[in-house]
């Protein structure tokens, strides 16, 4: 019987032990890089765009990403935000690309016509966002990048859904151009 007692009391001492040692898990957050950003289309559903960003592991095992988040500004409007499932994986001490397709909603569709009526060819905009990293626990990896859009990108979206609106109510009058 007291056999198995001692096997007890010596797993004990060992998770004591092991426990006072501070084992700890962590993850050091990745360097993000977000490298281009190309809108891809406009249409009902709202603003879609393609994020290339490279990402550096400094940590000695690999990262797993998902859940890109994003919050778009253009000339200094607020069109909201979104998220993206990604999946890809980081592995330790290079730099990795990744790409992510997203699509931000609609939410304020005249804000939106209001940036692309004014007088200048390019309009800047700021993507901010963060990447969620798992290994053993999640953390998020913070990304920030800028550029410029051609205004007639909106035009020509803002342009096709108007019509799709005015085709769905009154069919074959939605013609604008």
């Amino acid at each position: 019987m007291s056999f198995p007692r001692r096997h007890l009391l010596f797993a004990a001492v060992c998770l004591a032990s092991l426990f006072s040692v501070g084992c700890t898990i962590t993850a050091e957050i990745p360097q993000i890089q977000a490298r281009d950003l190309r809108f891809t289309g406009v249409d009902a559903a709202g603003l879609t765009f393609q994020v290339d960003f490279i990402a550096y592991n400094t940590n000695t095992f690999t990262l797993d990403l998902h859940d890109l988040r994003a919050h778009m500004i253009i000339e200094g409007n607020d069109l909201g935000s979104t998220v993206s499932a990604v999946a890809a994986q980081i592995p330790p001490g290079r730099w990795t690309p990744v790409t992510a397709t997203m699509t931000l909603p609609w939410n304020g569709v005249p804000a939106s016509l209001l940036v692309a009526g004014g007088s200048s060819a390019q309009l800047r905009y700021t993507l901010q966002g963060e990447v969620t990293v798992d290994h053993y626990i999640s953390i998020r990896a913070p990304f920030e990048t800028h550029g410029t859009v051609p205004r007639d990108f909106f035009m020509r979206g803002a342009t096709s859904t108007i019509n799709n609106v005015i085709n769905s109510v009154l069919p074959g009058f939605g013609n604008l151009q």
